[in-house]
């Protein structure tokens, strides 16, 4: 705030002062003080006039209009009334003393005076009429205050209020509780959500109370915290709010909303010594208090918003505060007389010409600003000039090098280039508005005349050539062109509008101007508008409008278009050029002006209107295929009392209350990076809208840069067809080319890009965005109105065709009858088609000579075969028939048997098919035609199953049961089928083939009856199953005693509940195993367990159950029950150690199991039975295998000597007895491990070396027979040949090979299976017992025991199974391996201990274990089990050994 003027108190005198501002126009502030003169004083501080008083003033105030002051003294009867537009005063005699206060009405010129003796004087200034009502009160009155609909309350010291009318008649009196001293009207909101009229008044300066006019009885006090002190005074704002101030510099709001009522919103101590004012201002939304020293400014929205604080430079504190109406100044007075006046804020007064912006600085100084280079917000650009003015102007007008200010009658013309002052004229009335060009100055008189004048200076060619040659702000905004700045002639230099007699006449004012550098418009009250060119004052254009124009604003930069306001505040866009207006839509209720973009995009015409909160931006486009178009493009906020001045690149400069400017950009032409345009526009369509929305700104590069940011079509598609609607063809190609690709589109306008009439390239458009009816408008307007019969034919708009082809083209009405035929067909209209074929037949008779020969000869042919359907279809059918017998087109019957059929000639129909080799339908139409022969006869064409099945009934019901299931199966419909085995043709077992293999419910239940029906319950269980009839069949199962089968089926897919039903039934029967089986499956683990034990001990099956059911529960209590049964701890029993092998396995305890295995297989070698032991070894090795744990080398070699021996006699039968003597030699080695068959095996180890020439070791192990404790069990057949061989020892006839050992080549003899060199273990060969090599190996396929790939080859010749798995083995699958893969094997094969076993051991060996471990079971007896041999006779004259005679030494 700026203080503009202070008037000292040696003017007023030493004391109290009372003022006040002229209401509305706030031109004069009436002071008057000790002195008892009353001062005048202008908005600037001067002395206007002055009055000398009789007495003391004991009151004033303003009428409602700010016409008339009114004025009351001490001891003196007379009102003076002062007139400030006479400036002359008028006494009124009350006739009364002791007057009190005077009052205005709100609504007439109506004052109340009120006096020290309770009585009212009612004066009616307009009417000169007075009436004085005595006794109103019995005290003096103290205070009075008008309603806004003339109702007077007034206060007085009897402790009384009264309401009165506009006569005086009392309303209402009522007493209140203490001295009433303030007192005003407010409003406040009901439970109802409307207004009562509220009176509040101060009451001993410590209550306020409210008193509600419509609830009279119901008066409501509020009080106040005691440490606020006494009310001072109060005011009421916004929606029945209350500002009270208090003696302490307290400043309270409360609120009277009936929710909250008498609720405080806000306090704040806003002065320490004391609050001696507070004031509102509605208009500036704010509020102020006085008191001490200062003045303190709070926001109405937020009152902890301080906006000003002033300190009041004054030895007396202030006493009393206001506002001027417009809320523009705001004056104090101090206790001495002192009186302080602030400027709150500047008028919004401001003019634009091209880039520059003038605008007061102060009340009377104005400054010029250069906007040409703003980019930013927030700068006010370059100052040009400032000038003092010599008085406070109303108006300001920019145009060229000059500067306006006018203010009543006058004006000032600046030459700013220059800084002087080059024009002052007077006009002959008041300036209503001035517009300005580079040489013309246009003034609107408040009479209705425009008075345009040429501005005259001396100066102003010269400053051109000057500027026109420096590189200055002139230059860089504009160019004037040189024709307007010669001097015009003599008859042009000034003109009067209205300037015929009959305008005059008519008394037809001027009520708004705009000019441009070259145009003048203006605008009337009889609503007309004119456009003038200012080179020779002619007329180039005239609108008549409706209403009144009230404001005309004309495009810059040489533009032609203008919007104009009317009366009925409603806006329009006016183009002179092709005479066209457009209402603006979303016009706001209360706009207050509009701007013209300054520097609009090329062919873009870009303005906002704005009203007290929201600017909105629009764009008008001139040529649209819907004509010219003016589109609102978006809204945005107003800052509170700013003014719009210049709208430049979507840059807004606006004039704020402070008087500065501020730039900002439109929120229509914000600029984003992609991201940003990405996060603000989400969906597609919000997208497609900002898209358009840059096109119409014509922000072409923001566009073009989004191509490969926004990847969906959508958008695009709305970009492209917003540039079609605008004529735009170079846009939308480049939409359709670069964004979507589609250069069908980009193809199709591309053939337009000739096209230069604008009727013609309009219909296009339209046509490409489907307004047809428009498309048809401009194309009948323009050079080619065929285009619109073409549009209309391949639209199929036949009606509208036909017309257009009868006024334009009578040649194409054949084609046009033909295709509008087809068409009626297809929609049923078969009469009307009948007609439109024959007409199209005539037609081309008519017009022969237009057509070719083959395409009259098509023409013909179609529509011959469209007048044989139509008369099938409209029931003609002999005849139709009769056109169709030389037909030989298969559509055509087609089409005509379609129509025989719906038309229900089934027989017709179906020969019409049979003739088009359509068989389905026609063994359909055959069927309704009931000739099944003829159905037959097509069965094998006919692909419909449902045409089958018919046909099957059909048979099925006449009896021909094997003729209907040849059908039914065609038609693969079993369920028919085995429900005709059922019932008619007793094959049961076709039929519970066919419902296994289907697995068909409805068949499973026939199934089920049948069986039931026989008592076979296991079948009726099964087929219960099949049909999802679980239930009745677990019920059945329950009922016949089948639930042991019932589980079986079930098993794979029952439920836990089930499970244990099933099991619970069994239980009870007996059934132990079956029902642990279940209860396993159910994963009732010891209860499966507790069944499985509970079975008779002899059932391997049930001790099998129990280890599986074990090992998947893992569970310590389980296994030590087990482990107990097995140890016979259970029932004195001791089960077969294999049980622990099985039991470690199934816990996958693998190294447990491999030293059980050892065992066992020890006790079956010892035995004698060593195949078993083999196999049990092998089972062990390959679990170890599988499970990727390390196999004990023990297991390996026990493992490697049995397979050795076995393998005897596979080498023997197939006569290789050298290999089959080494291995007797490897078994012989370790003959102690086995001492059931020490002499039986060294008998053959013998025999066999001596056959195969191996004399030496036939010598050691006849010696070794020869000893004293093996010599007398020695068979007699085979001793004295043995004999012999110890007394003639022979050297060996051959020596073994050797071979490479695979880990370092080192060779080693064949059957040697340990290398001397590298210390390795050899694999050996499962089909020779020698070791491998890597040049020659192979694997079992089953087992994946290594092998020598040519000696397996050949062992699979002869006997297809694996020697050591004893699988079939086919000889193609064995393959021979790369040495790089064998020696993959092998290092596999060669890996020491697992890192881990130790620990797995250990693990193991923590298991708790019951006294009688595997270890203790397996050195039981076990003589019982010893398996008797077979031994064979040694063929000892021949030396040669058959399967038999090797036998001795092997066990099965």
């Amino acid at each position: 705030m700026k203080c503009v003027f202070s008037i000292s108190v040696q003017q007023h005198g030493f004391g109290p002062v009372r003022f006040a501002w002229q209401k509305k126009a706030a031109t004069y502030l009436a002071a008057v003080g000790q002195s008892n003169v009353l001062y005048f004083y202008d908005r600037y501080g001067s002395t206007v006039s002055s009055i000398p008083l009789a007495a003391q003033c004991t009151d004033l105030e303003w009428s409602p209009d700010g016409q008339t002051l009114a004025v009351i003294q001490a001891k003196s009867s007379v009102v003076i009334l002062w007139d400030a537009a006479q400036k002359a005063v008028i006494e009124v005699d009350t006739k009364l003393r002791h007057l009190k206060f005077v009052r205005w009405s709100h609504n007439s010129d109506l004052i109340a005076i009120g006096t020290g003796k309770g009585s009212l004087f009612l004066y009616d200034k307009a009417r000169n009429e007075k009436v004085p009502v005595i006794g109103k009160h019995s005290r003096a009155i103290t205070e009075a205050a008008w309603s806004w609909d003339d109702v007077l309350a007034c206060v007085s010291e009897d402790r009384t209020f009264t309401l009165s009318n506009a006569s005086g008649d009392t309303v209402l009196s009522m007493p209140v509780s203490a001295d009433p001293s303030e007192l005003q009207w407010g409003s406040i909101i009901n439970a109802e959500g409307t207004q009562d009229p509220v009176l509040s008044i101060i009451l001993g300066q410590k209550i306020l109370l409210i008193h509600n006019i419509n609830k009279p009885d119901a008066p409501i006090e509020l009080g106040f915290q005691p440490v606020y002190g006494n009310v001072v005074t109060h005011r009421w704002y916004g929606d029945g709010y209350i500002l009270v101030g208090f003696n302490t510099g307290y400043l309270a709001a409360i609120t009277t909303n009936a929710a909250e009522f008498g609720k405080e919103v806000f306090s704040t101590k806003n002065h320490k010594g004391g609050l001696a004012g507070i004031a509102i201002s509605s208009v500036m939304s704010k509020a102020v208090s006085c008191g001490d020293d200062s003045l303190k400014v709070l926001e109405l929205t937020d009152l902890k918003d301080v906006y000003a604080v002033e300190t009041i430079d004054d030895d007396n504190p202030a006493d009393r505060v206001d506002w001027s109406d417009d809320g523009q100044f705001l004056t104090v007075s101090t206790v001495g007389g002192s009186i302080y006046t602030y400027l709150v804020y500047m008028p919004t007064l401001g003019a634009a010409w091209g880039t520059r912006v003038a605008h007061l600085l102060d009340l009377m100084e104005v400054s010029l600003h250069d906007l040409s280079s703003i980019e930013m917000s927030g700068k006010s650009g370059k100052e040009v000039t400032r000038k003092l003015l010599e008085f406070e102007p109303s108006i300001l007008a920019v145009g060229g090098f000059y500067l306006a200010v006018a203010s009543n009658s006058r004006a000032h013309f600046f030459n700013v280039a220059s800084g002087d002052q080059a024009i002052s004229k007077d006009y002959a009335a008041d300036i209503s508005a001035l517009a300005m060009n580079q040489r013309y100055a246009a003034a609107l008189l408040s009479d209705g005349r425009l008075q345009v004048h040429y501005l005259d200076d001396s100066n102003a060619d010269r400053l051109e050539e000057e500027l026109s040659a420096s590189k200055n702000w002139l230059e860089r905004v504009e160019t004037i062109p040189r024709r307007q700045c010669k001097p015009p002639a003599s008859d042009m230099l000034q003109r009067i509008f209205p300037d015929t007699p009959a305008q005059r006449r008519k008394s037809f004012g001027v009520t708004c101007v705009a000019m441009s550098t070259e145009y003048m418009v203006f605008g009337m009250d009889d609503g007309k508008i004119f456009h003038y060119l200012l080179e020779d004052w002619s007329l180039i254009a005239k609108h008549a409008h409706q209403k009144a124009v009230r404001s005309i604003y004309l495009q810059p930069k040489g533009g032609t278009r203008i919007v104009y306001v009317d009366n009925g505040n409603a806006g329009y866009v006016h183009d002179p050029s092709t005479n066209t207006t457009s209402a603006v839509p979303l016009w706001p209720s209360k706009a207050r002006g509009v701007l013209w973009e300054s520097q609009p995009p090329l062919s873009r015409s870009i303005f906002i209107t704005w009203d007290d909160d929201t600017i909105t931006t629009y764009v008008f486009q001139p040529f649209t295929i819907r004509g010219p178009s003016c589109t609102p493009l978006g809204s945005m906020k107003l800052p509170f009392g700013s003014k719009p001045m210049l709208l430049l690149n979507g840059m807004l400069t606006s004039l704020t209350r402070t008087g500065r400017l501020t730039t900002t950009r439109l929120n229509t032409h914000g600029k984003m990076t992609p991201e940003q345009f990405l996060a603000r526009n989400s969906s597609l369509d919000d997208q497609g809208k900002a898209l358009q929305l840059y096109y119409m700104l014509g922000m072409m590069s923001e566009i073009w840069a989004l191509v490969d940011v926004v990847r969906e079509k959508k958008p695009w598609h709305m970009l492209a067809e917003a540039a079609l609607r605008a004529l735009d063809l170079c846009t939308a190609k480049r939409v359709y080319r670069q964004a979507l690709r589609d250069a069908a589109r980009f193809l199709t306008l591309e053939k337009y890009d000739f096209v230069e009439e604008k009727n013609l390239l309009a219909g296009h458009v339209a046509a490409i965005l489907r307004d047809v009816p428009l498309a048809q408008e401009f194309f009948l307007k323009s050079s080619q109105p065929k285009e619109a019969l073409l549009l209309r034919r391949h639209l199929m708009h036949w009606e509208q065709a036909m017309a257009l082809a009868t006024a334009l083209a009578p040649e194409e009405i054949a084609i046009i009858a033909r295709e509008y035929a087809q068409e009626l067909e297809q929609n049923g209209r078969y009469s009307d088609a009948l007609h439109m074929y024959e007409k199209a037949l005539a037609a081309s008779d008519e017009n022969q000579e237009l057509l070719t020969e083959s395409a009259r000869e098509e023409h013909e042919v179609t529509c011959s075969a469209g007048l044989t359907r139509m008369t099938l279809r409209l029931g003609d059918v002999g005849r139709g028939l009769r056109m169709l017998a030389e037909a030989t087109d298969r559509k055509l019957i087609y089409d005509c048997g379609h129509i025989l059929y719906s038309l229900k000639q089934y027989a017709e129909a179906a020969q019409c098919y049979e003739r088009a080799e359509y068989y389905d339908k026609a063994a359909e139409a055959w069927m309704l035609a009931t000739n099944l022969p003829r159905v037959g006869s097509l069965l094998d064409r006919i692909t419909s199953v449902h045409i089958i099945k018919d046909y099957a009934k059909a048979k099925e019901s006449v009896g021909e049961y094997v003729e209907a299931v040849r059908a039914y199966e065609i038609a693969r419909s079993y369920d028919n089928i085995v429900r005709l085995f059922v019932e008619h043709l007793d094959n049961i077992d076709g039929a519970v083939s066919i419902v296994r293999r289907t697995r068909s419910t409805e068949s499973a239940k026939l199934i089920a009856r049948y069986f039931l029906a026989r008592k076979d319950y296991r079948a009726v269980v099964e087929f219960y199953l099949l049909a999802g009839m679980k239930q009745e069949a677990f019920e059945l199962a329950q009922q016949r005693d089948v639930m042991d089968h019932f589980a079986e089926l079930v098993k794979d897919e029952a439920s836990v509940e089930l499970l244990q039903n099933i099991a619970m039934h069994l239980e009870s029967k007996g059934s132990y195993l079956q029902a642990g089986k279940c209860l396993l499956l159910a994963e009732n683990y010891p209860q499966a367990l507790r069944l499985f034990l509970k079975s008779p001990a002899a059932d391997d099956q049930a001790i099998e159950a129990a280890i599986e059911a074990v090992g998947e529960a893992r569970n310590d209590a389980l296994t030590h029950q087990l482990i107990d049964f097995l140890m016979g701890e259970t029932d004195g029993i001791p089960k077969d150690a294999k049980y622990i092998f099985k039991l470690y396995m199934s816990l996958g305890q693998y190294r447990e199991a491999a030293r059980t295995a050892t065992i066992i297989a020890r006790g079956e070698q010892v035995l004698g039975n060593y195949r078993a032991a083999r196999d049990l070894l092998l089972d062990n090795y390959k679990q170890l295998e599988a499970t990727k744990n390390h196999i004990p080398a023990e297991i390996d070699r026990m493992l490697m000597l049995l397979h050795s021996y076995i393998l005897v006699k596979t080498l023997v039968r197939l006569d290789d007895h050298y290999k089959a003597a080494r291995m007797l030699i490897r078994v012989s080695n370790n003959i102690s491990k086995f001492p059931s068959h020490t002499i039986q095996i060294l008998t053959s180890t013998v025999i066999e070396c001596y056959r195969a020439g191996l004399k030496h070791a036939a010598f050691d192990y006849a010696a070794m027979l020869m000893r004293p404790e093996h010599r007398n069990k020695i068979d007699p057949k085979y001793r004295k040949r043995i004999e012999q061989i110890v007394r003639r020892p022979e050297k060996d006839a051959i020596e073994e090979a050797a071979t490479p050992c695979p880990y370092c080549g080192n060779m080693v003899p064949e059957t040697v299976l340990d290398c001397v060199e590298c210390k390795n273990h050899i694999p050996y060969c499962i089909a020779t017992g020698c070791h491998m090599v890597l040049t020659d190996w192979t694997q079992c396929p089953s087992c994946n025991f290594p092998a020598l790939y040519s000696q397996l080859q050949e062992l699979l010749t002869k006997s297809p199974a694996c020697p050591m798995c004893s699988e079939k083995v086919d000889p193609v699958q064995i393959t021979l391996l790369t040495e790089p893969d064998a020696r993959q094997i092998l290092s596999g094969r060669s890996q020491g201990d697992d890192p881990g076993d130790k620990e797995r051991v250990e693990k193991v060996s923590d298991t708790p274990r019951t006294p009688g471990s595997a270890q203790s079971v397996v050195s039981t007896d076990r003589k019982e089990r010893s398996a008797p041999y077979n031994h064979g006779d040694l063929q000892a004259s021949s030396m040669h050994s058959t399967e038999s005679g090797i036998a001795g030494g092997l066990v099965a």
